[in-house]
């Protein structure tokens, strides 16, 4: 079973993801809609199996993510969110 956990929180006109390990928050990501969540959920396991924590979910997540569209709104990635 992975370790790693993604929590949704909707912070005033934005959904926030964080991919945590434990207590840890490994990264963040907001969209503008609710149906991009997904999308944010995929590329944050997505940079997590290039760099960081590899496992099977993780590479799971790469596979269906090159499946994917393009987010239908605003994305916003941590270094944006930090500003």
């Amino acid at each position: 079973m992975s370790e790693l956990d993604i929590r949704v929180t909707k912070i005033d006109h934005r959904w926030h993801a964080r991919l945590l390990k434990g207590d840890v928050v490994l990264d963040e990501m907001a969209c503008e809609y609710q149906q991009d969540i997904g999308w944010i959920c995929r590329e944050m396991m997505r940079w997590a199996d290039k760099g960081f924590d590899q496992d099977q979910f993780t590479a799971a997540s790469r596979e269906r993510h090159n499946e994917d569209g393009r987010p239908v709104g605003k994305i916003w990635y941590q270094n944006k969110l930090r500003k």
